[in-house]
């Protein structure tokens, strides 16, 4: 997938897209930035602390957090108005390929990566 970054105009919210899509990826791994590992099994949302944190969790599913909660449905409303066959590609596609369909859409990119900063300053 070709990289969308550079559609998002807003530094900081192309540096909070950028830092939501390597959270799981890479930050979660260490324990204090160094070499010492973390298993995935102990890589918690930082929101439930119950399951493992990905950007899916973080963005679309977890529950836990009232103010993303209400930043999401505000979001989704957006999101869903700009392009409602968007609702139905939400129901249809798991949380995962949702939310690569959504970064993907040049017409998107930069109200999910807002998204992103948003939820990142919760």
């Amino acid at each position: 997938m070709e990289s969308r970054h550079g559609l998002v105009k807003t530094q900081k919210h192309r540096e909070a897209i950028t830092s939501v899509l390597l959270l799981a990826v890479e930050v979660l791994r260490y324990v204090d930035h160094a070499y010492q590992k973390v298993p995935r099994p102990d890589r918690l949302c930082r929101f439930c602390r119950k399951e493992i944190e990905t950007p899916e969790r973080a963005l679309i599913t977890c529950e836990s957090s009232d103010k993303v909660v209400e930043l999401r449905a505000v979001f989704l409303g957006h999101l869903f108005t700009a392009l409602p066959d968007l609702q139905d590609k939400m129901v249809e596609l798991s949380n995962t390929e949702f939310l690569k369909a959504i970064i993907h859409l040049r017409s998107t990119i930069a109200l999910v990566a807002k998204y992103a900063f948003d939820v990142l300053e919760d």
